[in-house]
């Protein structure tokens, strides 16, 4: 039995817009938002009852005349709309819609006004991808992908829709749902820091390191320190890293090098009785060593020590027994780092 079919569709307010179709097997629309009403008309032959089958809806109206609805679709899903007409001369035909219902709400983009260091290289990024309705619309020029690349700083603009069949396929139907963003591309303020030549330091008058002010955040190296100034004792290399509150930065390193007089010293005596002060004979200073030879001498110019180890000295002690209180000999042979060498003898004094 031939049948003509008329699909009225509605807002959820009910506010109606008429859409007539041929048998339209599918239609998509946007949950909570549209409501539909089915009617079946026949072309030929007397319809005389109808039974609708519906699923996916709370609809529970009446569904035993040619007109079904309004029916709500709340929940996203695909669902039927089945309609079975008898007509007069006892036969039957089912007509069949399918409707898939899709979230029709639009996330507002995460694009933001930004600032960009040095050349102008961005993609912007609308969202809302998972959604198989959404349309794009950006401003300037039209594109209608999710993302775009710009390359230069000013104004950029999308629009983001649903659009179901309801809205494209009436007379000034409305978007399920929709979001517009506007942002600003500019170009950020160079960072530039500064610190100066490479210069000396000497640990006991500290060098004073500064970056300048009106950072957003510092970092130094080697130890990490966050503030815009640091304090140094030791010589080396020492950088900073700046960022401005654009997000730009600028990065700086100097050199300090050691300045301070090289000297090296000895006790004259030491007590060598092992209550841990003034033990052990060995050398103090400043000196950087790269090479190290100690010897001491009894006063018969036996050798009653050596070594080669700066970190090691003399307890008074010969083949691990304590000598005998008196006068000895030393000798100090060493090279520093800037193969400067250095030499120092003289006499020390154990006492017990």
């Amino acid at each position: 039995m031939r049948t003509k079919l008329l699909l009225i569709l509605f807002f959820s307010t009910f506010g109606g817009l008429r859409l007539n179709a041929q048998t339209p097997d599918t239609i998509t629309i946007c949950k909570d938002i549209r409501n539909i009403v089915f009617s079946i008309k026949t072309i030929t032959g007397n319809a005389i009852a109808w039974q609708w089958t519906l699923t996916g809806t709370s609809f529970s109206g009446k569904l035993t005349d040619s007109v079904c609805g309004p029916v709500p679709y709340n929940t996203i899903g695909v669902y039927t709309a089945n309609c079975k007409v008898s007509y007069n001369n006892a036969k039957d035909s089912v007509h069949k819609f399918i409707i898939k219902v899709f979230d029709g709400k639009v996330q507002m983009p995460a694009i933001r006004d930004t600032a960009l260091c040095g050349p102008v290289n961005l993609t912007l990024d609308a969202g809302n991808a998972t959604n198989p309705l959404v349309n794009y619309k950006w401003m300037p020029g039209g594109q209608t992908t999710r993302n775009i690349a710009i390359n230069s700083p000013g104004s950029y603009g999308v629009s983001v829709f649903i659009i179901d069949d309801f809205s494209y396929k009436c007379t000034n139907c409305v978007a399920c749902d929709s979001q517009t963003k506007q942002i600003t591309v500019t170009r950020g303020a160079k960072a530039t820091v500064d610190l100066g030549p490479d210069r000396f330091i000497c640990g006991d008058n500290p060098a004073i390191l500064d970056a300048g002010p009106g950072y957003s955040s510092y970092l130094w190296l080697p130890n990490n320190e966050t503030s815009q100034s640091i304090s140094v004792l030791t010589s080396g290399d020492y950088s900073v890293t700046v960022i401005n509150s654009d997000g730009c930065s600028a990065s700086d390193q100097i050199n300090l090098k050691d300045s301070c007089p090289m000297y090296i010293f000895v006790p004259n005596a030491i007590s060598a009785d092992k209550n841990g002060s003034n033990d052990i004979f060995t050398w103090g200073g400043n000196i950087k060593i790269k090479t190290y030879r100690l010897e001491i001498f009894n006063r018969w110019g036996e050798k009653m020590f050596e070594t080669e180890d700066p970190t090691k000295g003399w307890d008074g002690s010969y083949k691990k027994e304590p000598v005998i209180q008196g006068v000895y000999w030393y000798k100090i042979e060493c090279k520093d780092t800037n193969d400067e060498k250095h030499f120092l003898k003289g006499t020390i004094t154990v006492l017990r």
